[in-house]
């Protein structure tokens, strides 16, 4: 992600006044969290992170809220292998995206790609089937991590 966690918050702000929603102190501080984990982080990390800086332990349902509103309004993704969310690189701007996991440090690259998912979506009404809700996750090896298993 290039753009800097402010610049995302203020985007985030930006669109949620132009949508009509809340984007509350807590779900602004949830989305917040994710952003700088830069990588997929867990609902109980998401509340393990909190904790300190609320003063109490938030209740997981209230976690689980805030990051369906931030999934509803296209601010995050749910990384479905992991049950993990991630910041989404072009918040805001409808797009399909697919997910490069690496199985070793966890780095998660979003690329964007209309053309894979618009083949992916081609096959199953010929089959009868309708699709509402794709998810594409590559896992492997970052080139971080392949240069470190070549290197030692």
């Amino acid at each position: 992600m290039t753009a800097s966690v402010e610049t995302m918050l203020a985007r985030a702000e930006a669109l949620s006044v132009e949508r009509g929603v809340a984007l509350t102190p807590l779900r602004r501080q949830v989305y917040e969290l994710v952003l700088k984990a830069h990588k997929p982080i867990g609902a109980y990390d998401l509340i393990d992170a909190m904790e300190p800086q609320r003063g109490a332990r938030v209740p997981p349902t209230t976690v689980y809220r805030a990051l369906e509103f931030l999934v509803e309004n296209g601010f995050v993704h749910r990384i479905e292998s992991k049950n993990a969310f991630i910041a989404c690189c072009d918040a805001g701007k409808p797009h399909e995206s697919q997910f490069l996991i690496c199985d070793e440090c966890g780095a998660t690259l979003e690329i964007q790609g209309r053309e894979l998912a618009s083949s992916l979506s081609a096959s199953p009404p010929a089959h009868g089937f309708q699709v509402h809700h794709q998810v594409v996750e590559l896992s492997g090896l970052c080139a971080d991590c392949q240069r470190k298993h070549r290197d030692a």
